[in-house]
């Protein structure tokens, strides 16, 4: 959580602009329709799923601020003519749940048990006071399927990846799945040893998740893709595994595996920006699977 809260100072910048020009940019939110009733919004955090059903709209992450959640509440009613009844939580990082106090009282929440833990026990501080009552209310493990207005929205935990609560939230009837942080598409990924991420057991779980059917995939971070999106992450996840193995297996030290790794999987690979970059580049990534590999990831 450092990086992103190292991410969170650099809206500071904003202000020696202006206060008009943050409220400006925490407002802006880009739409990509995605099939007739799905959609995706990108913003300052991590992207959201929208799904129009007949009983009301479903939105997946929330991105980082309740004025942004207010804002995504209203763009997506917009977009579906139906209000929002249902939140999903990917997972428990603040650019994906600091938007939920901007939706209704009440709103169903759902989440797996290890994010309510982990937002509870790691983000304890925000959710106190009025914000707790935007909690996940619904909590589950492995997958349950939620019957909404002639839709059906699979919501699963695969397995650990970038934490050891993530969840993908797959839009049956439209072919479209959200993966959360389990994708970064296009990035290099945050990897939160803390919270029970991992990297050499990410692409299994990405395994389970290729078994699922779809077509379209919204990724935690970057544009949308498809199933071919995931399994080239997916290939340079099993990659950086494989350093992290290697590292282990000769007793390599950090300075030594920065030094002598050459990855051959991120290819256009670009550090995630959040106003300006924010830490997760290649250098990062290697030393997260050196640390987990050493037995080192609690420092």
């Amino acid at each position: 959580m450092k990086r992103w809260q190292l991410a969170l100072s650099a809206l500071g910048l904003l202000l020696l602009v202006g206060a008009g020009a943050l409220y400006a940019t925490l407002r802006h939110l880009e739409v990509e329709q995605i099939t007739d009733d799905a959609y995706m919004i990108r913003g300052l955090g991590g992207n959201v799923g929208v799904l129009r059903t007949d009983e009301g709209t479903v939105i997946v992450d929330t991105m980082t601020f309740p004025l942004q959640g207010r804002r995504i509440r209203e763009r997506a009613e917009a977009l579906t003519g139906q209000p929002v009844v249902l939140l999903i939580n990917t997972h428990y990082h603040l650019d994906h749940t600091h938007g939920n106090p901007g939706f209704a009282p009440g709103v169903r929440v759902v989440a797996t048990e290890r994010t309510r833990t982990h937002l509870e026990e790691l983000d304890g501080g925000f959710w106190s006071g009025d914000a707790s009552a935007f909690l996940p209310n619904e909590t589950f493990q492995g997958s349950r399927e939620i019957p909404l207005g002639g839709k059906t929205i699979r919501v699963v935990h695969p397995g650990p990846g970038h934490t050891d609560g993530d969840l993908v939230a797959l839009f049956v009837e439209d072919q479209t799945i959200h993966l959360g942080d389990l994708l970064f598409a296009g990035h290099y990924p945050n990897i939160d040893l803390k919270a029970g991420g991992t990297v050499r057991g990410w692409s299994a779980t990405l395994d389970t998740v290729l078994a699922l059917p779809f077509e379209h995939v919204i990724p935690g971070h970057g544009d949308l893709t498809d199933r071919d999106g995931v399994t080239r992450f997916q290939a340079f996840m099993g990659e950086l595994a494989q350093v992290g193995a290697q590292a282990a297996a000769t007793g390599a030290s950090l300075k030594e595996t920065l030094e002598r790794t050459q990855l051959t999987t991120d290819a256009g690979f670009e550090e995630l920006r959040v106003i300006v970059p924010i830490g997760l580049d290649r250098d990062f990534v290697i030393s997260r699977a050196w640390a987990e590999a050493t037995s080192d990831g609690a420092r």
